[in-house]
């Protein structure tokens, strides 16, 4: 009985301690102890500090010029536009020009046709000369008293009558040519060849491209640091790129319902864009030469404030209120930090791609993206 109790507590000691009776025990090591700590309720093992940090990316603070736009849309306009229409009835016998071809002042358009014109100029023609021939004959003959002055009158308001009748038979005859009032771009034809036109009959729609124009409306306020010339920085949605462009006038008066001024932009002439095509406009009311500039991905809202986080030279982030100036595109201008003797250095290091994920003291790791290759100095890693 004695040797089975003494059996019985060498086995229960090797369970116990792990070890083989006779031999020291050997400590656990690597993930089977983190293991066993964990199952005991130890605090869990720390993973590294590199493990911790937060993906980001970061990109320096800039000195340079940013402005502040009135921005504002439009639709273009010639600034001379005109329907050609037919000054006299007839046939259009011919089309010389086309929708996009471009005329000069006074050049033929279209012809209608003119034989009625023609007999009629003719026939006029030899009526005045008859007439005016024997006016001369009664005018020698009233002279030498064989011809009353009733008579010579007659003579005299006959030939007159003739020849204006002349003259107007010529004008409708010179109607069946339709010419052009202003040098322009044939911009819509409205009839074909063979169809009857009367007086006003629309032929073809003119317009002066070269410049167009755009009126904005712009508040009294803004217009103080306006002048003609200007630059202005003009995008149209159609193509998408800035299209070059100029204050050419800016009206004497206020709208008094409105409390704005008429501004007339001229852009030069152009193949791409056409009259009536809608444009956005940004008008430079001010410029600030030497703002502090990050990019708008930097800023993180909480309610009407806003901030921003500094990479710090440990690794970690350091968070601040900022006051923000002007904006224009994707950059923003930082006028300071609110409620701490701190400042934004030019080259400074913010992060602009992981920002509202971070907190104050957080640890980061500034990574590249594929599309920072070649960007220089304009994106941080580390």
């Amino acid at each position: 009985m004695g040797l089975l109790l003494m059996a019985l507590a060498g086995c229960t000691g090797s369970e116990g301690t792990g070890s083989q009776a006779g031999s020291p025990a050997t400590p656990a090591t690597g993930a089977a102890a983190q293991g066993r700590a964990g199952r005991r309720g130890g605090p869990p093992a720390q993973p590294g500090a590199e493990a911790d940090a937060i993906a980001v990316r970061a990109a320096p603070v800039r000195r340079e010029p940013l402005s502040s736009l009135y921005s504002t849309s439009a639709s273009l306009r010639a600034d001379r536009q005109a329907i050609i229409t037919a000054r006299t009835r007839g046939v259009i016998h011919d089309l010389l020009v086309e929708e996009g071809d471009t005329v000069a002042e006074n050049q033929k358009l279209a012809a209608l046709e003119n034989d009625e014109q023609r007999i009629a100029l003719a026939r006029a023609v030899t009526t005045r000369d008859t007439l005016v021939r024997d006016l001369e004959r009664s005018r020698n003959l009233h002279q030498d008293g064989l011809v009353s002055d009733e008579t010579f009158e007659a003579v005299r308001r006959q030939s007159e009558d003739a020849v204006q009748a002349a003259a107007l038979a010529e004008l409708e005859l010179s109607r069946t040519i339709i010419r052009a009032p202003f040098a322009g771009v044939i911009v819509r034809r409205h009839l074909d060849v063979g169809a009857t036109v009367a007086d006003g009959s629309e032929v073809y729609d003119l317009a002066d491209l070269s410049p167009l124009y755009a009126d904005v409306e712009v508040p009294e306020r803004h217009v103080i640091s306006l002048a003609a010339g200007q630059v202005v920085r003009l995008i149209a949605d159609a193509l998408d790129r800035e299209i070059p462009a100029v204050i050419e006038r800016i009206a004497p008066s206020v709208d008094p319902e409105t409390g704005t001024v008429k501004v007339t932009l001229a852009i030069a002439g152009t193949a791409d864009v056409r009259p009536g095509a809608f444009v956005r406009v940004n008008i430079v009311v001010e410029t600030h030469a030497e703002a502090l500039v990050v990019a708008r991905l930097a800023l993180v809202a909480e309610g009407t404030r806003w901030y921003l986080f500094r990479l710090e030279d440990d690794g970690t982030v350091r968070r601040l209120e900022v006051t923000l100036g002007f904006e224009e595109g994707d950059r923003v201008e930082v006028l300071g930090v609110v409620g701490a003797e701190e400042i934004i250095a030019e080259g400074a290091m913010v992060i602009v791609s992981g920002a509202p994920a971070l907190t104050d003291g957080a640890r980061v790791q500034v990574v590249a993206s594929p599309d920072d290759a070649g960007e220089g100095d304009g994106v941080a890693t580390r």
